[in-house]
């Protein structure tokens, strides 16, 4: 599934698959006039928006990056690039803040609206003609609102509820609470709604007893990172909060089949875990690779025959040697996938092997798919958290003139930054400003930039950027 942002909000990268559209127009299908279908579809949108980016700014406020996806049944927001432990009083805001904005800023605002004269005049009309009126408007912002917010507040996980009871009791009283409080509500839906409500909340009421029953953690992944090819299942990161009580419901606290765009810079992002074409012996070759044994992996890649991921083979090879056939089977691997490898392995190991920058020089020889894949080494790098590899190779993709001069130098000064290398980090925001650069709101948010923006040069450049 391409994982690409179509558009940011203040700096937020904002993804819209197009199941959401298609299940937003079957909700709202029943209504009549037609144009009503319409307006039902612009109102979900934006009420889940909406709510989405209460997630997002507050994790931006904690110092957390974070992305936002409208996807299936309602949307989630997802944290990105490094993460920022949060306390739990701060894991519950975040869970929390989607539904208040919503509150305070659709439904308030219309339900105010609605009790004006010229509301209640827009009511009358309506009442004796399907000419357009924003009567029905308004009491469809009120609906969405209000009821939306607090069906999202009910304590079944993954809904926004469910993760605050899973930070005050635990995961498994969580589950158990779920379980409950989903059985009640499907009565409730199937009593005062429709079959389709009963079957909801059945679900939901099966993943926690499957959760529960399998010890299985709710999981997170980034949604800023690069990528691999022919898609695959989120990995493993960081602690993620879905949001938004229509969203399709997963194990993962995250969200659906999604993989997602590592900022900063919007490129594609990586699967965080393992994705074998072999089958389990692909698997355990991986698992022997992230604790450094090289030999154990090729002797599993040996057993395996042929059809193994390229990049495993290189990975292996990194680490049992020489060196220079490794980086030939990196230049070979990323020929033939350019959208990378499965995981951050190849990326993690080229950092500590040293080999990173040496395979990043050939691939820039080979344009335009080298550079490319040049790029999305240097955000696994960034990714894995080797920054000083991940800005040295991002320097060479520069270099070699990417697409994207501006965001390419805007990344390597992130990189730098965090590497802990401000002075110059600075300098490249420098020079992605000189290059085109043009989001102030993102580079006044950016985390991995916190450290450069104390810096006395920083009122200079930013000033340049203003100009």
């Amino acid at each position: 599934m391409n994982s690409r942002a179509h558009f940011r909000i203040f700096g937020v990268p904002v993804r819209v698959e197009p199941f959401f559209v298609i299940v937003a127009v079957l909700f709202g299908m029943q209504l009549e006039p037609l144009w009503l279908v319409f307006a039902w579809v612009l109102i979900t949108f934006l009420a889940i928006l909406i709510h989405e980016l209460g997630h997002a700014f507050t994790f931006r406020a904690f110092g957390q990056r974070s992305a936002v996806v409208l996807h299936g049944f309602g949307g989630f927001t997802v944290p990105t690039g490094a993460r920022v432990r949060l306390s739990r009083g701060k894991s519950i805001v975040v869970s929390l803040s989607g539904a208040i904005v919503q509150l305070l800023v659709v439904w308030l605002p219309a339900r105010f609206a609605s009790q004006t004269d010229w509301a209640q005049a827009e009511g009358r009309a309506w009442a004796f003609s399907d000419d357009f009126s924003w009567w029905p408007i308004l009491e469809i912002l009120q609906f969405v609102g209000l009821w939306w917010a607090v069906f999202n507040l009910l304590p079944i996980r993954p809904l926004d509820g469910g993760h605050v009871s899973e930070e005050l009791i635990g995961f498994e009283n969580a589950c158990r609470l779920s379980i409950a409080a989903a059985a009640v509500a499907a009565f409730v839906a199937y009593r005062e709604f429709t079959f389709f409500g009963l079957l909801f909340f059945a679900l939901l009421g099966f993943l926690n007893f499957r959760d529960l029953r399998e010890g299985r953690h709710a999981t997170a992944f980034d949604i800023e990172a690069p990528q691999a090819a022919g898609g695959g299942p989120p990995g493993k990161a960081g602690k993620a909060t879905p949001r938004n009580p229509l969203r399709k419901p997963s194990r993962r606290r995250g969200g659906a089949n999604l993989q997602v765009v590592r900022p900063p810079g919007g490129g594609p992002v990586p699967d965080l875990t393992p994705r074998p074409r072999s089958g389990e012996s692909e698997s355990l070759a991986w698992n022997a690779l992230r604790s450094g044994d090289g030999a154990k992996a090729s002797s599993i890649i040996e057993r395996a025959g042929g059809g193994v991921n390229p990049f495993l083979r290189a990975s292996a090879a990194l680490l049992v040697g020489p060196a220079e056939m490794a980086d030939d089977l990196f230049e070979s691997a990323y020929r033939t996938e350019p959208g990378g490898p499965p995981n951050l392995v190849p990326a993690t190991l080229l950092a500590d092997q040293g080999r990173a920058v040496a395979v990043a020089s050939r691939l820039v020889e080979a344009k335009p798919e080298g550079l490319e894949a040049a790029g999305g080494l240097q955000t696994h790098l960034h990714y894995a958290e080797r920054f000083r590899a991940a800005a040295e190779v991002g320097e060479k993709v520069f270099e070699a003139g990417p697409r994207s001069k501006a965001q390419t130098a805007f990344e390597v000064a992130c990189s730098w930054a965090r590497a802990g290398n401000a002075d110059v980090a600075l300098r490249w925001v420098g020079i992605a400003v000189d290059a085109g650069f043009r989001a102030p709101g993102l580079l006044d948010s950016e985390p991995d930039l916190a450290p450069v923006r104390s810096l006395p040069g920083w009122a200079a450049v930013r000033s340049r950027l203003s100009a």
